[in-house]
Formats: C-alpha cells, sequence, structure tokens
C-alpha cells in the first residue's frame, strides 16, 4: 500500500519514511542516513524474521470462561475531620477546669479577703455580720465575732448612757457608728422626742418650720410633725400686717401677763372686756367676777403663783368679720417647784380682743397635757 511523502506528497511504500526522490535528495545534500522503513532508527539494518512453520496440531479448545463480574465502583469516604471539634472541646475543658481552680481559689480568697477589709473599716455589727455569713469558714471568722461581740457590749453600756442624756449630737453620733443596732428605735425616739423640745423651747412659727423641714427629711422620727403644723399656722405672721394694730395688741398682751403675773386686780381688769366668753377652762363671766376669783386663789397659794412672759415679737393677728382680733401669741410659764424655779415653755395663747382692743376670750395650748 502506498502513502504520500510528507516532504513532496507523491506516493511512497509503506514501509519508508519517504519517497525514493526525497530519500536520495535527503542522502546527498544532508547527508543524513534515512531509515528503509518507518519507526527504524538511522543505520539500523532491516532483520528479516522468518515465520515458525505452522504446526500440524491443532490447538486445544479453550474453555469458555464466564466473564468476570466488573468490579464496583467505590466512592472514597470523606474522611471526618475530628481534630477541631476535639480540639475544641479540650481547650473548653481546660478553659472551665482553670476558672474552676480560679473561683475556688484565688477568686474566693480575693473576695473574703476584700470582705474583711470592708469589715475593718466599718468597724460596725453589721459589717462583721456580712463578713460571718458570706464567709462562715472564712480565715477571720473568729476576730469577726469577737469584734461584734465587743460592738455590741458597747452598744448597750452607750445606750445606758443615753436614756438620761440630753445630747442631740451624741444621739446622732450613735446611729452614725451603730445604723444596724437594736437600740437605733429607741435611740431615734430619744432624738426625736430632744428635738422636739427644742422646738417647744423657741417657740416660733420658723423653729416649727425647721422640725418639718428635718422630720420631711428624714433628720428626726416625725412622731410631732402634726403638732408641728398647727403651732406652725397660729404662728405665721402675714406680710400684710396692720404696725399700728400690732403695737396695741402687744400693749394689751404685755398689760394684762403683766397684771396676772402679780395678780393687779386693776390692772387685769383694765385690759379685760366687760364680759368674758372664756376665760382659760372656765365659760362665761363677768370680769369683776374673773379678777376677784384671780386673788382669792393668789391668796391661799401666799403668792406662789405663776409667773407669765408672752414672746411679743412673735404675736399674730388676724382680723375677724365683726371687727375683732383673732390673736396668737407664744408664751413662756415660770413656777416654784421643790424649790426650784421651773420655767415651761411651748404655750400658745388664744386670745380673742373686741375693736376697742379688750379681751373678750383667752384660753391656751399646752405643750403637753399635764402642763401646768
Amino acid at each position: 500500500m502506498s502513502q504520500s511523502c510528507p516532504l513532496c506528497g507523491k506516493n511512497k511504500p509503506e514501509e519508508t519514511v519517504f519517497c525514493d526522490d526525497c530519500t536520495k535528495k535527503i542522502h546527498t545534500e544532508y547527508e543524513v542516513d534515512i531509515p528503509e522503513e518507518a519507526g527504524m532508527k538511522p543505520g539500523e539494518k532491516k532483520v528479516r524474521v522468518e515465520p515458525e512453520p505452522e504446526s500440524k496440531l491443532e490447538p486445544e479448545p479453550v474453555p469458555e470462561l464466564e466473564p468476570a463480574p466488573a468490579p464496583e465502583k467505590t466512592v472514597p469516604k470523606k474522611k471526618k475531620r475530628v481534630g477541631a471539634p476535639v480540639l475544641f472541646i479540650l481547650v473548653i475543658a481546660l478553659l472551665s477546669g482553670a476558672f474552676f481552680v480560679y473561683n475556688a481559689t484565688i477568686r474566693k480568697s480575693n473576695l473574703e479577703r476584700s470582705g474583711w477589709d470592708a469589715a475593718v473599716k466599718t468597724n460596725s455589727v453589721e459589717g462583721y455580720l456580712v463578713y460571718m455569713e458570706a464567709h462562715p469558714r472564712g480565715a477571720h471568722f473568729d476576730e469577726a465575732q469577737a469584734g461584734l461581740l465587743r460592738l455590741k457590749s458597747e452598744e448597750a453600756t452607750a445606750w445606758e448612757r443615753m436614756k438620761e442624756t440630753h445630747n442631740v449630737t451624741e444621739l446622732r453620733d450613735f446611729l452614725d457608728r451603730h445604723s444596724g443596732s437594736p437600740y437605733t428605735p429607741l435611740v431615734k425616739t430619744r432624738l426625736d422626742s430632744l428635738v422636739w423640745i427644742g422646738t417647744l423651747h423657741t417657740n416660733t412659727a420658723e423653729s416649727y418650720s425647721d422640725y418639718i423641714l428635718l422630720a420631711e427629711n428624714g433628720g428626726v422620727g416625725g412622731d410631732y410633725i402634726a403638732e408641728a403644723r398647727k403651732r406652725y399656722e397660729l404662728l405665721f405672721r402675714s406680710p400684710s400686717t396692720d404696725a399700728a394694730v400690732l403695737d396695741t395688741i402687744r400693749t394689751t398682751i404685755d398689760g394684762f401677763f403683766v397684771s396676772l403675773s402679780s395678780l393687779n386686780h386693776s390692772g387685769m381688769f383694765r385690759y379685760l372686756a366687760p364680759t368674758v366668753y372664756r376665760f382659760f377652762d372656765s365659760g362665761t363671766a363677768t370680769r369683776e367676777r374673773i379678777t376677784g376669783e384671780l386673788l382669792v386663789t393668789g391668796a391661799q397659794t401666799e403668792g406662789a403663783t405663776l409667773q407669765f412672759v408672752p414672746d411679743l415679737e412673735s404675736v399674730q393677728y388676724e382680723v375677724m368679720n365683726n371687727n375683732h382680733y383673732k390673736v396668737n401669741v407664744p408664751l413662756q410659764k415660770t413656777y416654784p417647784k421643790d424649790g426650784a424655779t421651773v420655767q415651761e415653755h411651748g404655750y400658745i395663747v388664744h386670745m380673742e380682743l373686741d375693736p376697742f382692743f379688750q379681751i373678750v376670750s383667752i384660753f391656751e395650748t399646752k405643750p403637753y397635757p399635764e402642763a401646768p
């Protein structure tokens, strides 16, 4: 069978690479040996292999074999990446263990130390109790218990002393130092009473206003706040007060109480109206009867009578519809008792004066019900 020469395209024998013309040309011009057959190396000679004579024996029949089943295609399984989850779990376990150790040792130790420092700094029953409750097996438990017992003993001793004290500052200091003391309610009651006594002693609209403000801000318990408001209303004076009228009212008040203190009949007679509808705890009576009974009472007590000292600067009044004057004035009483002179503060005297500034009614609010 002929094939085309790769150089010139002419037909060539199947066993040669090029046609005869091209082969000669390559030998002469390029001096290159061309293999006689395709696939031979240059210079290699063709060796003819004689075929073996056919065997006269017939070949043994080969038994037909069943075709082997095609091997199943196995899909390679993807290997699970177990490294990252395991590592994550290990990290979490280590962190949990570290936190447990920290919480059980270092953090607990730090909390106990800071709790003890706070208890020592406050040095109060409440502070030691907080430490003992939070750290029942703490290193300073015994010290905290000893400090608590010491403070309890000091509180009891202090309360015995303060039951009779009149020192408001001392009571306030106790409350600051022993806020959780079982004596706290008693101390607060004592403090409130002393502050109220001081308020009654001053007995002015301003003092009652100060007590009200103190009670509202929590400075005292405020057991007397209702009475303080009532007294403030009685003594608060309007800025529009007529100065001339006020001076006349003061003259009547001063003259009457000077006469009453000395049981001066003519003086009392002068400042009382002809008919008095109320004279302290008595009902309607004439001024003659009132002054006569006062003189008899003074003689029976051998002159040991009450002395009345009105606070003229704090007089408060208002004009009524019948042109009478409703008057309130703070008053202090002085009287002898057991060989000593007692001063009682906190009275407020209520008067009604007619248009001639004579007393038609007089009674009083006492600082406490048993006051004389």
